[in-house]
């Protein structure tokens, strides 16, 4: 649900750009089949790619309205961020991640490579913060974002891959993005323009969860892992979804 209103966004690009939104929906389906295929001929590759980008986007969506100018070492930052988020998540749910990246690609990953990732994306979030010091807007509380990193490490530990994800996901980016981009689309972010958006989505909304209850059920059928089959599909939407939100953040 949280990428399926990428519709009404990229209607909004178009018609601010005065371009054809035939274009970017093709452009945009485009992408996810290429991704779906990329994860056919080189998994591991691809898997890389789905995470680069996601790191960037779990970044960006955090740190957007916290940075005075969106300029490199900004995004070196929301990059270096989500990585840090990832690297938690696998390096506290290491059975699990390394049982689902090994059905997605045939390759298996120890607890030494996520403890590694984990320790370099943590350098590199320092770093990045140091740098962006100058950057931040002034009402930068900098003891609640350590304390958010303690709390996600402490749920993380605590809760299974699939529910530390989720959790994560619904609370800390999707519902934070959710209110950006009724800002976006409306202006505000009031009761009417939450309303706007709900009657906007719901088509949207009932058309994704509809075919996330088909897969759930080929997945069954075909005896592959939901898990797996699920983080395939949501690598193949992510990609396309990131450079939206991207062009809409840059704007």
């Amino acid at each position: 649900m949280h990428g399926a209103n990428d519709v009404a966004l990229i209607s909004m690009i178009a018609s601010k750009a005065d371009k054809s939104l035939h274009k970017y929906l093709i452009f945009y389906v485009s992408l996810i089949i290429l991704t779906t295929v990329a994860f056919i001929v080189m998994p591991i590759g691809a898997l890389f790619v789905f995470i680069g980008f996601s790191c960037y986007h779990f970044g960006e969506q955090h740190f957007n309205d916290k940075v005075k100018e969106n300029n490199y070492w900004a995004k070196l930052l929301y990059t270096s961020y989500g990585a840090l988020i990832f690297g938690l998540l696998f390096s506290l749910n290491t059975e699990g991640t390394s049982t689902i990246i090994n059905e997605l690609t045939g390759v298996t990953f120890s607890a030494t490579h996520f403890q590694s990732f984990l320790i370099i994306a943590a350098a590199l979030t320092a770093i990045s913060v140091y740098i962006n010091l100058k950057n931040f807007e002034s009402g930068i509380n900098y003891f609640q974002e350590f304390f958010l990193i303690l709390l996600m490490s402490i749920l993380f530990e605590l809760a299974s891959l699939l529910w530390a994800f989720a959790i994560y996901f619904v609370i800390w980016h999707s519902i934070p993005s959710l209110k950006d981009q009724v800002v976006v689309l409306y202006g505000k972010m009031n009761r009417s323009s939450f309303l706007k958006y709900m009657k906007s989505s719901i088509l949207n909304w009932v058309i994704s969860i509809t075919g996330l209850i088909i897969v759930y059920y080929v997945s069954t059928f075909l005896k592959i892992s939901f898990i797996t089959l699920f983080f395939a599909f949501l690598a193949a939407i992510t990609i396309p979804h990131v450079i939206v939100m991207f062009h809409l953040n840059k704007k």
